[in-house]
């Protein structure tokens, strides 16, 4: 059986770019941090589905 995974809060994330690949370093507010390394397809993705929730909830507050 799938069990699905604890959902915990975001202190801190940060992306940098080392030696032409990004890393994404993501702290939760028990002090645990992630690190993961992963490419430029997959940062712009990251990006571009950020931008389209941002729109939306900006789309969500002017028509209230």
């Amino acid at each position: 059986m799938a069990q699905f995974p604890l959902t915990k809060t975001l202190t801190s994330i940060t992306v940098t770019r080392h030696d032409g690949a990004y890393q994404l370093q993501i702290e939760d507010e028990s002090g645990d941090v992630a690190v993961y390394h992963i490419g430029s397809g997959q940062i712009l993705q990251l990006a571009d589905d950020l931008d389209d929730l941002l729109a939306e909830e900006e789309g969500a507050q002017a028509e209230s």
